[in-house]
């Protein structure tokens, strides 16, 4: 993962990690103690707003940290800035509340954390906490001592680190920085169109096969599925008796891997596709596409029911199968990295516009094909979707107000 930072690119080195068992079980104290504190230090905001109408600054809370860790020996076992990292997340939650509560959007005040929803350690300064031997074959661990990890590309210097547990493994995650490294220029440069049918297509005419990792796996999940709920006991009111039952722990897990394996698979599939593109073009030109709007459900409410639901929530699973948004980011990453050049341009009706042309009219779409009633342009419609991307990423339209939506995607 990549974004600019400082005229440099940040990226987030991801190292496995294997553990012994009482490093494990150190790892899992100093998780429990973090979250405990992250619960406690929300309880005392929200109990003396709630009750006084006081609010408690983070310095204040910053203060009494260290007076816990003088009275608790175990908070005092973990590594201070990881404490002091829960803080800062707290404040992010409470920051993020009231932004949205000003904008008019549903505010989300921050809730408490169970254990499920609590993996990770964030050391602020890992430099100066976590440290590789000579070769890098392990690193140390303020509390946890010398963990062995897998060794692979070489960490560079780096700044913020994270110690991660998903699945009942670990992983070190480095936060580093490096300049770009441009790659020759092509003199090339191409549309894209995201589909379905089509992972991509290109406006020269090649496609990217989709997929489909989810649908592939499908069988495997489901059935992992149908042994959770074999395994999971409920009461009357449908709340689950016991989460902590070791038959029901190890099926979630199953199913847990099984969803990884999925997503791993996908993720694998958009790096290669995404790396195949920036290397062969020096311009790229995406459709700026609402994932959040396309991907939203019909249900509706009660009182008013949505229509189709079945339907849409089939296409909603093949949409976000597919990978639109991370095919996106992972171009934009690699692009910035190789001196790329990526532009979005305005989505609208680009599957009913005509290359040859221009015209605007949605009878030219005929299932896969596209044939212009006007001039009579025949060719794959995302292949012709993609090529009017193109076209309008290099004369991107001049409207001024008032002016009619037909030109100003280019209709005659």
């Amino acid at each position: 993962m990549a974004s600019r930072f400082d005229g440099q690119l940040r990226w987030l080195h991801k190292v496995r990690l294997y553990p012994t068992c009482a490093q494990e079980r150190a790892l899992v104290a100093m998780l429990r103690a973090t979250r405990e504190l992250y619960n406690a230090l929300l309880m005392q905001r929200r109990d003396a707003w709630t009750t006084r109408r006081v609010s408690v600054p983070s310095r204040d809370q910053y203060a009494q940290l260290t007076e816990l860790r003088e009275a608790e020996p175990r908070f005092a076992c973990v590594y201070r800035e990881c404490e002091d990292a829960v803080l800062h997340r707290l404040d992010l939650g409470f920051a993020a509340f009231f932004r949205r509560l000003k904008r008019g959007e549903t505010p989300g005040y921050p809730r408490f954390k169970r254990a499920a929803r609590w993996n990770q350690l964030e050391f602020s300064h890992g430099n100066r906490a976590l440290k590789f031997d000579t070769l890098q074959g392990r690193v140390r661990i303020p509390g946890a001592g010398a963990v062995r990890l897998r060794k692979g590309r070489t960490v560079p210097e780096f700044g913020r680190a994270f110690l991660v547990t998903k699945n009942g493994r670990w992983y070190a995650v480095f936060e580093a920085h490096r300049a770009p490294s441009p790659l020759p220029t092509t003199g090339c440069r191409v549309g894209i169109d995201r589909g379905i049918r089509v992972l991509a297509a290109l406006s020269d005419g090649t496609t990217i096969e989709n997929l489909r990792s989810g649908s592939r796996r499908r069988a495997v999940v489901e059935r992992h599925q149908r042994s959770l709920d074999t395994a999971t006991r409920k009461d009357a009111a449908g709340h689950v008796l016991n989460r902590r039952d070791p038959v029901r722990v190890a099926a979630s897990r199953r199913l847990s891997r099984a969803k990884e394996r999925e997503a791993n698979a996908r993720r694998d599939w958009l790096h290669k596709a995404s790396g195949e593109i920036v290397g062969r073009y020096d311009r790229i030109a995406l459709e700026a596409l609402n994932l959040r709007g396309m991907a939203r459900s019909t249900r509706g409410t009660t009182e008013k029911p949505g229509t189709n639901v079945a339907q849409k929530a089939g296409l909603n699973r093949s949409i976000l199968d597919a990978g639109f948004g991370m095919l996106a980011s992972l171009i934009r990453e690699k692009a910035a990295y190789a001196a790329r050049m990526v532009i979005e341009v305005n989505a609208r009706y680009t599957s009913q516009t005509c290359a040859a042309c221009g015209r605007v009219c949605k009878e030219s779409r005929k299932g896969p094909r596209f044939v212009c009633v006007r001039c009579g342009h025949a060719a794959d419609a995302d292949v012709n979707a993609a090529q009017v991307i193109l076209l309008r990423a290099e004369s991107p339209p001049k409207r001024a107000p008032g002016t009619a939506r037909g030109r100003q995607h280019g209709a005659a």
